[in-house]
């Protein structure tokens, strides 16, 4: 006869249902030195005599809880990995006061709208002299923010390596050619001091006019001397409060920027372009590299890139991002003769990980590839990463008072750019008085 064996299911049920109450009021126990973990009806339980932390994580709108931010205290040093690398520009830091010093500052978004190398500048030039922005590109994607300057222009063309490119248009430093148009004009004004000096650069195979007004004054017209090579134009007088620019002959003409600067001491060049992840300046013409130099005699160069290539997908460990960096650094090196370089890492850069605002894991595997890249090139190092204050760093950036990031938790504000631009500067100096002491 078939039994009927309800009644016992559910008796049995409740005794286990009983069991695990009972079970999951025990105090954690071992047996023979292995933990006994308690059942899992013990999660679904609430002790109501338990009170609530005053630091459990806040509840937020978008659902994403800020990373608890670990801070470092204490200067970044510059890592020196070459062999006097760094002595040719704290050699020629000694003849400032009669000589024009400059640097090269190449980079991505993080330094552009001189939010980085305008106070870094502003630092140089107060203890070397100088006066200026240095090189100006003839377009820019920032004119309104930038505020080291006043920058206006009308009808021309901006190729570049990151956009439109065409073979009539070789790129230049840092990877632009700007070719006028009818109607074409540009303004520089300066936002503090005026220019001492300011100068152009071009290309053209034959003379060609050029139209321009200093200080607000009448149109003068001049001839723009052929130059098949990289030209320098240097207009007249000093002490400028405004120049404008224009080619009522632009067939052929190719521009790539001008200079703002003093006679004597530091000059620093903002070489940033947007997106571009460092090994695009593999793309520009070596001859027109070494042309620039002749004309700007750069005695540092200095490289901030890896924004653009931290990627949460990459499984390579960015091998093939530094062998790539080590041929770009050699490059320049043999492009840029008698020059120092120094390059920086990534700062810190977060995004929601598993619903915290946390430093991108990869950003300390890109730190330490680009110290490998330092390494293997022979020259300077600086570990922005830690200068910033580390993992979660730029969560305290962004949530500061007033900001010193931007709410991409990646980019700095300009109050953000004077802290980390002087934090370099002291970093460079330090390593300037240890070699002034040899």
């Amino acid at each position: 006869m078939n039994k009927n064996h309800l009644t016992q299911v559910w008796y049995l049920s409740i005794l286990v249902l009983a069991f695990f109450l009972v079970f999951s009021w025990l105090p954690d126990f071992s047996i023979l030195t292995f933990p006994v973990k308690k059942p899992f009806l013990a999660d679904l339980l609430v002790d109501d005599q338990r009170p609530l932390k005053h630091d459990s994580l806040p509840i937020v709108k978008d659902a994403v809880v800020r990373q608890k931010v670990v801070r470092k205290h204490g200067p970044a040093p510059i890592e020196e990995f070459g062999t006097e690398n760094l002595s040719y520009f704290f050699d020629a830091l000694r003849f400032s006061k009669t000589e024009p010093v400059r640097v090269a500052f190449f980079g991505d978004s993080f330094i552009e709208g001189d939010i980085f190398c305008g106070p870094f500048r502003d630092t140089l030039q107060r203890l070397f002299g100088g006066s200026g922005v240095g090189y100006m590109p003839i377009t820019s994607e920032v004119t309104k923010f930038r505020t080291s300057i006043q920058h206006e222009f009308a009808h021309w063309e901006t190729f570049s390596m990151v956009g439109q490119k065409r073979e009539d248009a070789p790129l230049g430093l840092p990877g632009y050619c700007f070719v006028p148009v009818a109607g074409n004009e540009v303004t520089f004004k300066p936002a503090a001091r005026n220019f001492v000096t300011a100068k152009f650069f071009y290309e053209r195979g034959d003379p060609s006019l050029v139209k321009y007004v200093l200080n607000d004054s009448t149109f003068i017209s001049a001839e723009l001397p052929s130059s098949e090579t990289l030209g320098q134009f240097d207009l007249p007088g000093r002490d400028l409060n405004s120049v404008t620019l224009s080619f009522p002959s632009p067939d052929h003409l190719r521009c790539y920027g001008a200079a703002f600067e003093d006679s004597i001491g530091i000059s620093v060049d903002n070489f940033s372009m947007r997106s571009n992840p460092g090994m695009g300046l593999l793309l520009i013409d070596r001859e027109r590299v070494r042309q620039f130099n002749s004309l700007r005699d750069y005695k540092l160069v200095v490289l901030q890139y890896g924004l653009n290539v931290l990627s949460e997908k990459d499984l390579t460990g960015y091998t093939w991002y530094l062998y790539k960096m080590v041929a770009l650094v050699q490059r320049l090196k043999e492009d840029f003769p008698g020059c120092a370089f120094l390059l920086l890492s990534v700062g810190d850069r977060c995004s929601n990980q598993n619903g915290k605002m946390a430093t991108l894991p990869d950003v300390k595997v890109m730190r330490d590839v680009q110290r490998t890249i330092a390494q293997k090139s022979g020259i300077a190092f600086w570990d922005m990463f830690e200068a910033m204050g580390g993992e979660n760093s730029i969560v305290h950036y962004t949530e500061s008072n007033p900001p010193l990031a931007a709410k991409d938790y990646t980019h700095l504000t300009f109050r953000g750019g004077r802290k980390i631009a002087k934090k370099l500067a002291d970093a460079l100096l330090k390593e300037k008085s240890k070699y002034d002491k040899r």
